[in-house]
């Protein structure tokens, strides 16, 4: 550890007590709305940009553009009352014709979005006046207000994307939005910095300046931290967390966070004898979940009973999955033909814990007699291989686009989802209908009753081995204050955050 910091303190001041400098493994694909689709471009897209409405920190819906809406009692019409102060950093208002252009861009066939799904309940777009306008949708759909404030959703003004387009520079290149932050400069591969925009409509960030630093290994990343150039390790490498979550020292900074993931093992429910639910409800009662996740996650996670994690509406308890003895399992292996065919099980061969959390599986499984042909695919072949259905079992991790247990259930189970989201080509009618139910109820007690029981009659169906639901790891500088990890990728704009010497009272209460 480094100890070279103010009076041998065992950490190092900053360069810069007015920039937060963050880090990702890789350089972010664009920074275009209509285009961005990961967590980094998506986490950055709202630092720039704004929706009707946004995530909190805790998963919540919270005002931006609009200061107020009221959706009608069928569902069907939600109206929006926009900020009048509301302003891109160019200086002109943001209007109602900025949201009917932002989200009309994202169906246009010559965006080329890969999330028209965020928006493609809507049937019309009213505008009443510069500042008022309702989105009317062909059907009730209880996720809706929260699919708006994902980074598909943003807006944008129309004259800069069109001048853009002239000049030939990619939008999401020199984007322009009317978030707090205004992008100063992209290395490409190196790094991408931000400023305050002074102007702000909101409340401004107090600090003046954000960079995240592309830096490929973590490692690297790590002695980065250790001499002050780096204000936080998100997340920490799996191997890391006994360390950083046990020092003397550092162990007050290092804090864990739930994840709204679930991680999975696939089945493919349209081979022989995987097709049958008893098949593989005993290939995931075989598998000790605990086990595994104390083995190759360091316990970062919590067991997973079905797909929506804990939190969400419709998660249920382990401790209340119907249990199969040994016994049980034992008969139905015996007579599926599995120990004579054997299982094909494909991993992404990028990420460590993926590999071994297949090694372990293999093992485990081999022990009941079922042989395990394990095959760690780059990702491109992996991804391939999803979706022809060259597999038996695979791994597949999901990490939430919005916070609802539907994210969790409807582009996974849902039969219309074969050959999309629907990996593991599950079809059953009775889910079918559970799902759907959950997206027409809008009385929130009602509706979790809807989604929990689709997410116990998946759990039983089992057309996966549900593993668990991650948690993150992260450490952060002592100086740095305020700072948490959001429950969802983008539910962070660093307004609250601050730079001061631990034994610094200064708490500045804006800039």
């Amino acid at each position: 550890m480094a100890s070279c910091g103010r009076r041998g303190s065992f950490f190092v001041p900053p360069r810069d007590m007015d920039t937060l400098v963050l880090y990702d493994v890789s350089d972010p694909p664009t920074l275009d709305p209509a285009r961005s689709w990961g967590f980094l471009d998506g986490r950055l897209v709202g630092l720039i940009f704004s929706n009707l409405v946004r995530f909190g920190r805790h998963g919540e819906i919270l005002p931006d553009l609009a200061r107020e809406w009221r959706i009608s009692g069928d569902g069907l019409r939600y109206t929006f009352h926009l900020r009048p102060e509301a302003r891109f950093t160019n200086g002109r208002p943001v209007t109602a014709g900025d949201i009917q252009y932002s989200f009309e861009r994202i169906l246009d066939p010559e965006t080329q979005s890969s999330t028209t799904w965020v928006i493609e309940k809507i049937q019309a777009i009213d505008i009443h006046d510069d500042h008022t306008l309702t989105l009317r949708l062909a059907e009730p759909f209880a996720p809706f207000l929260a699919m708006l404030a994902m980074p598909a959703a943003s807006v944008v003004p129309r004259e800069i994307v069109e001048q853009r387009e002239r000049e030939g520079i990619p939008f999401g290149e020199q984007p322009l939005g009317s978030g707090p932050w205004i992008l100063r400069e992209w290395k490409h591969d190196q790094d991408v910095e931000f400023i305050r925009d002074e102007a702000y409509w909101g409340t401004k960030p107090k600090l003046r300046r954000l960079r995240y630093r592309v830096i490929g290994n973590p490692f690297t990343a790590i002695a980065e931290f250790e001499t002050g150039h780096i204000a936080a390790i998100i997340p920490l490498p799996i191997e890391e967390i006994p360390r950083w979550s046990t020092h003397p020292r550092w162990k007050s900074f290092t804090r864990r966070q739930s994840l709204l993931n679930t991680d999975m093992i696939l089945f493919n429910c349209s081979k022989s004898p995987l097709d049958q639910p008893e098949t593989r409800r005993a290939l995931a009662r075989a598998i000790d979940t605990p086990l595994v996740l104390k083995c190759v996650r360091e316990g970062a996670g919590s067991v997973s009973a079905g797909p929506i994690p804990p939190g969400l509406p419709g998660s249920i308890d382990p401790s209340t999955a119907r249990r199969v003895t040994n016994e049980e399992i034992e008969a139905v292996l015996a007579r599926s033909g599995l120990r004579q065919r054997g299982l094909d099980l494909i991993m992404p061969s990028r990420e460590n814990f993926v590999r071994t959390t297949g090694e372990v599986i293999q093992a485990l499984w081999k022990e009941r007699g079922v042989p395990v042909r394990l095959r760690r695919l780059e990702w491109v072949s992996y991804r391939q291989a999803l979706q022809q259905g060259d597999f038996d079992a695979a791994f597949r991790g999901w990490f939430a686009d919005y916070p609802d247990g539907d994210n969790f259930l409807y582009p996974l189970f849902h039969s219309s989802q074969i050959g999309a989201g629907n990996l593991s080509r599950f079809r059953d009618a009775r889910i079918d209908e559970l799902i759907e139910q959950s997206q027409r109820e809008l009385d929130p007690a009602r509706r979790e009753d809807w989604l929990r029981q689709a997410n116990q009659a998946v759990s039983e169906a089992a057309p996966a081995l549900f593993l668990w639901h991650q948690a993150t790891y992260y450490v952060t500088q002592p100086w740095l204050h305020r700072f948490s990890e959001p429950m969802v990728f983008n539910g962070t704009r660093y307004l609250e955050e601050y730079i001061a010497m631990p034994d610094s009272p200064v708490d500045p209460g804006g800039a």
